[in-house]
């Protein structure tokens, strides 16, 4: 890396200073693939994290600074409590620029490359960074103006420490952002203008270099992920082609059928079936015959707890093999008894119990073969698909240990009480609306770090996790119990709830809540009128940042289920966004429900909570104008995520809107 080069690009720039933020960070709390809206330097001035630029790996300690450029996927996960500054900047080449600065700036773009550093002389970096951070929160030009003299000083000292120490910064690969960006946000509305822009390219620069790495344009790569995302979820969901559409970015699901056919060669429903008869036919000899000679759920080779246990382990006698001709023999003599039997009782008539009464009159056991509309046998073996594959379970568990907050919700509502769980977000151990129902379970860590040994010491017969938090740990969890994970930890609870409810062999007692719950809704909606037309505003304040919530959230997906109207800024088929002052005005609505995540014995979320109300652009909001202001509760509103909190949110909607 020439650094003479860089220096050239930065003299000639205009530099616009976008925001300077103070972030706090509890440990164990995470951010999750956040696009830098600008080129940012982050400076670290407390704690420890680990931490993912565009997916590569490192860490940050105190006094640590990190470069990163527009659009770059940012993942942090705090070991500790982490304090840092992020200063976002925007870097334009003036219009008039010779055409070796331009050669320049594309062959080597400073704003947009990534490097870290752990500075020699961190005192001076941290006295100007805390200088801006000050600054930047006092209104006015000449504010904003020495804010843009710290930053060049900052950038000074740090460009001095970058050639001592020989630090070398990374290219970052516009394709390769372009293409994480595309996986974790297909459901959003994207244009070949958002992919670039968020790159800071034009769409003809960057159309181009996609093209000549992958030999197809971003959209149509796009299309691809959601019709791969489509097709999971028609082999193995019972949603309706428009919740399918709906999940994978399309409103229109007659657009949606059009492009998967187009893509594809067959339409949805023809895919899905073609799919269920190449299933029948897996092992039938016959392609005449939709019927397997082989039964569709294998039965199990041992009833010990560990599905395949022989081969799993690698040793002992392979039980289909042993003894093979008494084996047999055992099974024709016990055919022969059946043929006989059945014989014998053609001319039996029904008593009251469903048996036949044999000849002289002795009653017969009942057959034990289901008549019609008889419930399938609970014991039987069933095969559950989840996110890492499947998994054969017998019977009824009675000792389960969950590891999602949603979940342990899940089993509670379908009457089962686990031995185990990991503990709830807020609560010592549990939320106040579950701790009743949880007493005398172990608490076996939380849900970002569940306790191995602890799980194993309560010896249960089936583990339920989700991919999200515990796919790491998901190859030692099964050695202990059979372990089913749920894929996401979406809005949508109730794709979770199906799973688990089929889980734990309870899936008509699931059914039947369901049911009630979307009568409750029902019944609600129906009364709700001209309410639904209230636009409804939801954000969370904490220490760390203040975000605004969307509709694939576990409040936004009630809302929607009511029909109540969001706000332009919330009316998306997202998850969250964060905020920064400026953006206040998006927060507005005919009502605001905000709730706060504090740490236990502190109010720094309470102060940002103060701070932002005083503000001139909050004091301005209509919401702040009319006082429809309204405090909730977190774990209900926000981390619960489950059957009973979906439940108790509802009764607060009900209240606030008074409906009888």
């Amino acid at each position: 890396m020439n650094w003479n080069d860089h220096d050239k690009l930065w003299n000639h720039v205009f530099i616009k200073v976008m925001d300077v933020r103070r972030m706090l960070m509890e440990q164990g709390e995470t951010l999750r693939s956040y696009n830098l809206p600008a080129s940012a330097f982050f400076y670290t001035v407390r704690g420890s994290a680990r931490i993912w630029l565009d997916g590569s790996a490192g860490s940050i300690k105190r006094f640590h600074v990190l470069h990163g450029g527009k659009g770059a996927c940012l993942d942090i996960e705090a070991d500790e409590l982490l304090e840092y500054y992020m200063i976002l900047y925007k870097a334009t080449l003036p219009p008039p620029s010779r055409q070796e600065l331009q050669a320049l700036m594309e062959r080597c773009n400073p704003f947009q490359m990534q490097y870290e550093l752990d500075p020699h002389y961190p005192l001076p970096l941290f006295d100007k960074v805390t200088a801006m951070s000050r600054e930047w929160l006092r209104p006015g030009a000449s504010d904003a103006l020495y804010v843009k003299t710290l930053f060049y000083q900052f950038l000074y000292e740090l460009q001095s420490q970058l050639r001592e120490q020989g630090i070398q910064a990374v290219k970052p690969d516009p394709v390769a952002q372009a293409i994480r960006y595309m996986q974790h946000n297909y459901r959003k509305p994207i244009t070949l203008e958002t992919l670039a822009g968020l790159l800071d390219l034009n769409t003809r620069q960057f159309l181009r270099m996609f093209k000549s790495r992958l030999n197809t344009s971003p959209i149509d790569y796009l299309i691809q992920i959601r019709m791969n995302k489509a097709k999971e979820l028609l082999l193995h969901s019972e949603f309706t082609l428009k919740h399918i559409a709906e999940w994978v970015g399309y409103s229109d699901s007659y657009y949606f059928s059009r492009i998967f056919k187009k893509v594809e060669g067959v339409s949805p429903s023809g895919y899905k079936e073609h799919a269920r008869r190449s299933d029948n036919r897996r092992n039938n000899p016959s392609r005449l015959s939709g019927y397997p000679i082989a039964a569709r759920r294998l039965r199990r080779y041992s009833n010990n707890g560990v599905e395949n246990h022989y081969q799993y382990n690698e040793k002992g006698d392979f039980q289909m093999y042993r003894k093979s001709r008494a084996s047999m023999a055992v099974t024709l003599l016990f055919c022969f008894s059946l043929l006989l039997s059945a014989c014998s009782t053609g001319s039996g008539t029904a008593n009251n119990s469903g048996g036949t009464a044999a000849p002289g009159g002795s009653q017969n056991a009942t057959s034990s073969v289901p008549a019609a509309g008889q419930m399938p046998d609970k014991d039987a073996p069933r095969l559950i698909k989840h996110a890492m594959g499947e998994t054969t379970l017998q019977g009824t568990p009675q000792r389960v240990v969950i590891l999602t907050n949603e979940g342990t919700e899940a089993l509670l509502a379908v009457g089962i009480k686990p031995v185990g769980a990991v503990q709830s977000w807020i609560g010592d151990p549990w939320y106040d609306h579950i701790k009743d129902d949880m007493k005398n379970v172990s608490a076996v860590g939380d849900e970002l770090q569940p306790n191995i040994e602890m799980i194993a010491s309560l010896k249960p017969d089936l583990i339920i996790g989700n991919k999200v938090r515990q796919e790491k740990i998901y190859e030692q969890l099964k050695k202990i119990a059979p372990t089913v994970y749920s894929e996401d930890l979406g809005g949508d609870w109730k794709i979770n709830f199906k799973l688990y409810a089929e889980a734990v062999n309870k899936k008509e007692e699931g059914d039947k809540a369901m049911a009630a719950f979307d009568k409750r809704v029902a019944d609600v909606k129906a009364k709700l009128g001209s309410k639904a037309a209230t636009k409804v505003s939801v954000a969370r304040f904490s220490a760390s940042q203040v975000r605004i919530y969307q509709k694939q959230t576990f409040s936004g997906v009630l809302l929607s289920q009511l029909g109540f109207a969001r706000p332009a800024s919330q009316d998306k088929d997202s998850f969250i966004e964060v905020m920064t002052k400026e953006k206040i005005p998006s927060m507005d609505g005919d009502v605001l429900f905000y709730f706060v995540t504090e740490a236990a014995g502190k109010t720094d979320a309470a102060k940002v909570v103060q701070e932002w109300k005083n503000d001139p652009l909050f004091q301005n909001l209509n919401v702040s104008k009319t006082g429809n202001i309204v405090q909730v509760d977190e774990a209900i509103w926000n981390s619960a995520g489950g059957y009973e909190a979906a439940n108790l949110l509802l009764d607060e909607l009900v209240k606030y809107f008074d409906i009888k």
